[in-house]
Formats: C-alpha cells, sequence, structure tokens
C-alpha cells in the first residue's frame, strides 16, 4: 500500500503513572492523519476510578474532579476501537500507550490491540539522529510547529501527527520510502543502515576540513558555480565548519537547503577573533551572500554629538563623524536611543539647549524657566558652565553612575507611590542606557581621542596575548605575543608603537560609514569581553616608545617567567 493510501490513527495517553499493570488512563485522545492530513479527531476523559496524582495534575492540568464524572475506559474503549477502525496504529514512544491500552483492553475483557504499529520516536532516531532531544517538545520546536493544547491527550497526538507528516516527506525525498511496508521496516534498521551522506558533503568532510588551520578567520560556502553563498566568522575556523557539516539533518530547513548547495569551502586566517570579525562584516557587505540575514548594508548609526566649539557648549546627536572640533561618543543603536540619552543629559545635566543667536540676545528661554538650564544667557559664568560639561563627558564615557542611581532612586519612588506607568518609564531608560554606558566606559574617551592597546588572552593551551591597538577609535593592527615574551615579540610591539603612535599624526577628516560600523564593531567586541580586557591608554604627546614600554609592562606573563632581552 502507498503512503498517501493509508490511514495513520496518531494516538496519545495521559496516565496517572508510568507502569500499565499499576496505573491508569486519564485521557485519550487521537488524530487520523492521511495524505499528509489531519482528517478526523478523537478526545475523552477517562475515570480511573482512583484520584489524581498532584505531579500528573501539575504536567497535565487534569485533576481528580475533572475525571469524577467521565466514563470509565470500559465504556470509552468500543468508541476508540471503532475510531481506530483498521488503521495504523502510531504513536511517539509507541511501547508507552500501547502498553496502557492493551492493559485496558485486558481488564475490560477486548483483544489487545492488533493493529500495525509505527513509533515516531523510532523515526526520530534514525531520521534526525543529530538532533540534541527526540523528545516531542524538542521536535515541535525543531519543525517550527505551533500546537495547542501540548501535554493533554489530543493536543500531543495533533503535535506527533505533524511530525509524522514531516517525517514522511523527508522518507520519500531521502531514502525514497513511498510504501507502509518500507515505512515499517525503516523504524526497525539498525542505525548505520539509514544514513547515507551526500556525496559532495563527505568530500567536504574528508578532503578539505582537515585541511583548515586551527586559528580564528573568515570562511566561505561556495556554489557548484563558485558564488559564495555564506560567509561566516570563527574563534577556531575547524571547530566553527565542523559544526556546520556534523548533524546536517538537525539543523533548521534554511541551513538544510543551504547545504545542499555547498560545493566548496574557502577560509582567510586572522590573527585575532576581532580581526576575523571586522573582515567578515566588509566581505558580507561587498559580495552580499544569499544566505547571510545581517550585516548585508552599512547603516547610519546616530552618534552623540558634543558640541565644543563654543563656549557653552550643547549635546545633541548625529549620524557623520566631521573634523568639526566637537565631541563624538557611540554610536548607539538608533535615533531613540540617541534621544533619550540627549534628553537624560538634558534634564540632570541642564546644558543649554537654545540657539547662538538666543544666547547672544541675553534672552531667557523656556528651559531654564523648567530647570532644564543653568542659563549662561544670564549668569555668563563660563568656568561654572565647564564644570558642568566635564561632568556631561564622566557621564558619556561611562565613568560617572550617579544619573543611573539617581534614576533606580526614582523608579523606587514611583513604585511606592504605586505609579508604575511612571516606574516603568525609568526601567526602560534604565534598561537601554546601562548596556551604552558599559560600552563607553571600556573607551572612556570622545571616539578620535581612543587611542589604546587592548590586552587580551586568548583561550588556546599556549596562553598567549593578543595585543590590539586602537587610534582614532578604529582597530588598526594586532600583534599576538607568546608567554613568556621573547625578543621579537618585544620588536613587533615598539615597531606597531612607532608606525601608529606618531605624536604628529592628525585624526582623519571624517569617517565613513564603514569606519563608523567597524567602530561600533570594536566597542561590542571590547564590552563582551570587558571582563578579561587590560586596557593602556596612550596620551595625546607621549613618545611611541614610552608607550611600548608601558605595553609590555602590563602584559601579563607566567609566575616565574624570565623577562626576555631586549632586541
Amino acid at each position: 500500500m502507498h503512503v498517501s493510501d493509508a490511514t495513520f490513527v496518531v494516538t496519545d495517553t495521559e496516565t496517572t503513572g508510568t507502569k500499565p499493570e499499576k496505573h491508569r488512563v486519564i485521557e485519550l485522545g487521537a488524530v487520523k492523519v492521511r495524505d499528509g492530513d489531519i482528517v478526523d479527531r478523537f478526545q475523552q476523559l477517562v475515570n480511573p476510578q482512583r484520584s489524581v496524582p498532584g505531579r500528573i495534575t501539575k504536567l497535565t492540568g487534569i485533576t481528580t474532579g475533572m475525571v469524577f464524572e467521565a466514563p470509565p475506559m470500559a465504556e470509552v474503549l468500543p468508541d476508540y476501537l471503532d475510531f481506530l477502525g483498521d488503521g495504523l496504529f502510531a504513536a511517539h514512544n509507541l511501547t508507552f500507550d500501547q502498553g496502557f491500552l492493551n492493559a485496558e483492553c485486558r481488564r475490560a475483557g477486548h483483544d489487545e490491540l492488533s493493529n500495525e504499529t509505527l513509533c515516531t520516536l523510532r523515526l526520530a532516531r534514525r531520521l534526525l539522529p543529530g538532533l540534541d532531544s527526540k523528545g516531542l517538545s524538542r521536535l515541535t520546536q525543531f519543525y517550527d510547529l505551533d500546537v495547542d493544547g501540548r501535554h493533554r491527550a489530543l493536543g500531543d497526538a495533533e503535535a506527533t501527527g505533524h511530525v509524522l507528516t514531516r517525517f514522511l516527506s523527508q522518507l520519500a525525498f531521502e531514502h525514497e520510502i513511498d510504501t507502509v511496508d518500507g515505512l515499517l521496516s525503516f523504524q526497525h534498521q539498525q542505525y548505520q543502515q539509514v544514513r547515507t551522506t551526500p556525496s559532495h558533503l563527505r568530500e567536504i568532510r574528508q578532503e578539505t576540513l582537515p585541511e583548515v588551520p586551527e586559528a580564528p578567520g573568515v570562511y566561505e560556502l561556495h556554489n557548484s558555480s563558485g558564488t559564495p553563498i555564506y560567509i561566516g566568522k570563527a574563534k577556531c575556523l575547524p571547530d566553527r565548519l565542523r559544526s556546520h557539516f556534523t548533524a546536517v539533518e538537525s539543523k533548521s530547513a534554511r541551513m538544510r537547503k543551504m547545504l545542499q548547495k555547498v560545493r566548496a569551502v574557502d577560509w582567510t586566517a586572522t590573527d585575532t577573533e576581532l580581526q576575523a570579525i571586522l573582515l567578515e562584516s566588509r566581505r558580507i557587505k561587498a559580495d552580499k551572500p544569499r544566505y547571510n540575514r545581517a550585516q548585508r548594508r552599512y547603516y547610519n548609526r546616530p552618534f552623540l554629538h558634543l558640541d565644543t566649539s563654543h563656549e557653552y557648549p550643547t549635546i545633541s546627536w548625529s549620524r557623520t563623524l566631521e573634523a568639526d572640533g566637537a565631541e563624538y561618543y557611540g554610536p548607539v543603536r538608533n535615533t531613540e536611543q540617541a534621544e533619550m540619552v540627549v534628553d537624560v543629559v538634558g534634564r540632570f545635566f541642564e546644558l543649554r539647549e537654545c540657539d547662538d543667536q538666543r544666547l547672544r540676545l541675553g534672552q531667557r528661554c523656556l528651559y531654564a524657566d523648567m530647570d532644564r538650564c543653568t542659563a549662561p544667557c544670564e549668569t555668563d559664568d563660563q568656568d561654572a558652565y565647564a564644570e558642568v560639561v566635564d561632568r556631561v563627558r564622566a557621564f558619556l564615557t561611562g565613568q560617572d553612575p550617579s544619573v543611573v542611581e539617581r534614576l533606580r532612586d526614582r523608579m523606587r519612588q514611583a513604585s511606592e507611590q504605586r505609579d508604575f506607568e511612571r516606574a516603568a518609564e525609568f526601567r526602560d531608560i534604565i534598561e537601554q542606557l546601562d548596556p551604552i554606558l558599559e560600552k563607553q566606559r571600556v573607551a572612556a574617551a570622545p571616539i578620535r581621542r581612543y587611542h589604546a592597546a587592548l590586552l587580551h588572552p586568548t583561550a588556546d593551551s599556549d596562553g598567549r596575548v593578543e595585543v590590539l591597538f586602537i587610534r582614532f577609535g578604529r582597530f588598526e593592527d594586532a600583534v599576538v605575543c607568546s608567554r613568556p615574551l621573547t625578543a621579537s615579540d618585544r620588536q613587533q610591539l615598539r615597531a606597531r608603537c612607532r608606525a601608529l603612535f606618531d605624536p604628529e599624526m592628525s585624526a582623519p577628516e571624517s569617517l565613513s560609514k564603514r569606519d563608523a560600523t567597524e567602530i561600533r564593531l570594536v566597542l561590542h567586541w571590547a564590552y563582551a569581553h570587558r571582563d578579561e580586557l587590560s586596557v593602556v591608554r596612550w596620551s595625546a604627546g607621549e613618545a611611541p616608545d614610552a608607550f611600548g614600554d608601558r605595553i609590555l609592562k602590563a602584559l601579563p606573563q607566567p609566575a616565574g617567567a624570565p623577562d626576555a632581552p631586549d632586541a
């Protein structure tokens, strides 16, 4: 019989326990699946003639009161057996449900079930060996199925029915099994007889992956015409690539479709993970591979703009970084966050918000009347205003936590006064502000004045240290040092400091979208690794060799390691 002509009666039972001879069925649910569709349903609560244990109620929601007036199993069985007819009896973990139904049949004086049986758990073990769990919950998640009434008999039967239709399609496509006899035989095959790896994946596993170096880097997956269809980055290239080509059947439908098209793998090793992140971003934007969803274009992320060209600076936000004498902080995620930070600065630091013409006229504005401005138009006290600006700088670089603490105090006060809407507003501001300030705390400077060496110990067994050079907020280069330091390490570090930290070097006139994107990626990486990083900041005018010596002194060394000789 062809599978499309068969009727599968997918059944699920809820019970008072796990032992058929000791425990009883409290609910019976079933669906009929024919040619990929659910065509009929059966559901009935059953009086087990005993109380329902609390743990079962907690799992299923079925209480003793719910089954008290339900019919006993002896009355339910004939209706279920009529529903089952000569259909193929299917269940997830078949032995459990079949065992309980056969025990109930014996108690009611009926013959045990004689229908052909199919276990979807057995199918899952053979079709999806790489999936971490073969339980029904994991399968519905894997196939992105939305089924109401889970952990009730009918809901679980429907979920199993939908999973079964996916299995039948996969069996027909991958194994050319489209008959009931072939299906019933397949569920009992030994695992090693089931899976056949496509030749193109087998070739990549056997011939390409052993050649991949143990290093961070960027990899490209190419189709038969050589076009990159996916670009990714990795801390360790072999580990990441093996994860793509192992347990293929357990991956999402989109990933399985992509891997069907992969015919070649290429890679570029980098010295550090951060270099891999930046290279991945550039390549995705250049090639726009079909299966990359993120990072396909450069975005104009907003920056916080502290205009220090005026004796009374103002705060605003801008999508561009210009050489206009202003200080830029960020970037932040979107204009909503930018406006929120500008509003917080106005609320707590009271910088002027009027234009230069109104300031020159000395006209007091609405913001001064609202206590949102220190009114420099009236006081004309540049020193006092400069102190406020310094506090704003400390806030924008994450050095001054007092604003967040005051926001938390206001949130608590609003909550105590039962003004929960106001408290929620403060909570939302704090949740957005905290990560912004944490990222800025790593840089602790406006973008154009962010010059530093980030020291990041690697996780490899050699215990090396990455020295990542940041100049004008941008990643410029990296040196990976061994531990203990060698003379070659010292030479490289000093050479890079001389090349990158020349005091006469001027800041770029403007920064491109690519620069802005990569500044954001660098800050995000530094934020993610903030607990592991040591930062050595370069001071304007400091001699490059002196900066290099400070980096060498800050590098962590193994206990008792002798100093390497100077070059």
